[in-house]
């Protein structure tokens, strides 16, 4: 073992079930982070809002002041470049569910790896194993891969694999599945009344399938189950963590809490209490609390055995020489991100309805809900041009002049993001949806984001869903529309 359990005393090994954030936006985080280090000796670091060459000049230097290898993590399921902004970001991960290719997953996820260890990051909070059951799931939708819990599972595990077959820790979320809820619980506690017999039929199915695979490691979810146990979050649950997830499920990897910054768990009570509750119910490592100094100064005031911290300390240890001891990273060249990225693109594209069309003149009817700062629809707009067609923009219904020839293509754009709530159309936007739909001319719908939003608006002559905002995405669809590429895509979910 790198270091020895027997060796440390009871602050380091809390410091070692810690893993506080490091916000490059901040300028107090890195000071902060240096002192947690030095003073407290945490496990590691989740990161957030940075660049690559402030990352990978400060996980250099804490791993030089750190005795024990750190953790350096970030939520990179679609890539670092989530988190680090020069880096590379994927379409949401319904794209690949829609493509439904395990290699295409493995080798983005092997590229995901190259990248993290290029920034010297070693555990990435992916995949996403939640099979979206709900429709109106504000916070999962297009970052699950699916509501097949087969199809979800196939690519899960391809993703751990992909990951760790490249150096880097996987880790699948958020346990025990968070498809069923109609909350984000970054705002509020969703509480489901699903019981477990529900849940081992379609939500734990995934998570089953990663623990086959050698995930490293699996976060749990701050929603409350109120007929599993005695109805706690499964970040507190010995029910869940320690019953189903260790117990009946055979897991032996890390368990890591979801966020201690979102308030689904935050109004449970205070940070030590939510912090004492989950480390009894069997998790491993708490994520990023609030204060973390007060937080390790609090629990050193325990008793070890209370926390059952040797049993977390040495599985910890164990994980860290077997992981990171190894940094060596291959470069990926800039150009296989460019092709794996449109590759997804435009393999991803799905027909709801209709056919590809000869296009000659369109007006374009667009409607976002991302605050998107600029106009989101240029990249489309470019690629029609590009194929020779003559684009209007119109944004109000009313001002198009409807004649049998005309065409119109209503441009839908929705996205998901914590604490954001743009999975949705607003009720006027739907209006006009369906007042387009069956007017007298040609009329496209092409939906990029969630899916489910083109949902009751089946009086469109030609449906189509891509699953993201990206230029890549908007390109691709552009190009299937006019039968300039072809698609194989099935959606990945039903609709209604």
């Amino acid at each position: 073992m790198i270091f020895k359990l027997n060796n440390l005393n009871t602050a380091q090994k809390i410091g070692q079930v810690i893993m506080p954030r490091i916000d490059f936006g901040d300028p107090d985080s890195l000071p902060m982070a240096r002192t947690l280090l030095k003073d407290y000796q945490v496990g590691g670091f989740i990161i957030f809002n940075a660049v690559s060459e402030f990352v990978i000049e400060a996980t250099s230097e804490l791993q030089e002041l750190s005795d024990i290898p750190l953790f350096f993590a970030c939520d990179g399921e679609r890539g670092v470049g989530q988190i680090v902004k020069d880096m590379e970001r994927f379409p949401f991960n319904m794209s690949i569910g829609a493509i439904g290719d395990e290699d295409l997953v493995y080798e983005q996820a092997s590229f995901i790896a190259h990248q993290m260890k290029d920034c010297g990051l070693n555990l990435l909070f992916a995949p996403v194993c939640d099979v979206n059951s709900n429709p109106n799931n504000p916070i999962i939708n297009i970052r699950s891969y699916g509501d097949d819990p087969e199809l979800v599972s196939r690519l899960c595990s391809a993703f751990v694999k992909g990951c760790q077959d490249n150096g880097v820790l996987a880790c699948a979320k958020h346990f025990p599945g968070h498809g069923r809820t109609g909350v984000d619980s970054h705002i509020d506690l969703p509480v489901l009344d699903t019981e477990l017999e529900t849940l081992e039929k379609i939500d734990l199915v995934p998570f089953q399938a990663a623990i086959e695979a050698g995930v490293a490691s699996i976060m749990t979810a701050h929603i409350g189950f109120s007929q599993i146990g005695d109805g706690s979050p499964a970040t507190v649950s010995n029910e869940l963590i320690s019953g189903v997830l260790r117990d009946k499920m055979g897991y032996e990897g890390l368990v890591v809490t979801d966020s201690l910054h979102m308030e689904g768990i935050i109004k449970l009570g205070k940070e030590y209490d939510i912090s004492t509750r989950a480390l009894n119910a069997g998790a491993d490592i708490i994520l990023d609390p609030l204060n973390p100094m007060e937080l390790v100064s609090n629990l050193a005031t325990l008793e070890p055995n209370h926390l059952g911290l040797d049993t977390k300390v040495e599985r910890i240890l164990n994980i860290k020489e077997k992981w990171l001891t190894n940094n060596a990273a291959n470069k990926v060249s800039e150009i296989d991100a460019i092709k794996l990225k449109e590759r997804i693109a435009n393999e991803s594209v799905c027909f709801v309805k209709g056919r590809p069309s000869d296009l000659d003149g369109v007006s374009i009817c667009p409607f976002d809900v991302t605050n998107c700062e600029s106009e989101i629809y240029i990249p489309f707009i470019e690629q029609m041009e590009s194929h020779g067609v003559n684009v209007v923009v119109a944004d109000d219904s009313s001002r198009f002049r409807i004649t049998e020839d005309s065409t119109i293509i209503c441009l839908v754009y929705t996205t998901i993001g914590a604490w954001k709530k743009q999975s949705t159309l607003p009720s006027r936007y739907i209006s006009s949806l369906k007042y387009i739909g069956p007017l007298n001319c040609k009329t496209i719908l092409v939906s990029f984001g969630s899916p489910y939003v083109v949902e009751g608006l089946d009086s469109f002559d030609t449906v189509l869903c891509s699953f993201d905002i990206l230029d890549e995405c908007q390109k691709a669809a552009a190009d299937v529309l006019l039968g300039k590429i072809s698609t194989k895509a099935k959606l990945p979910v039903s609709l209604k």
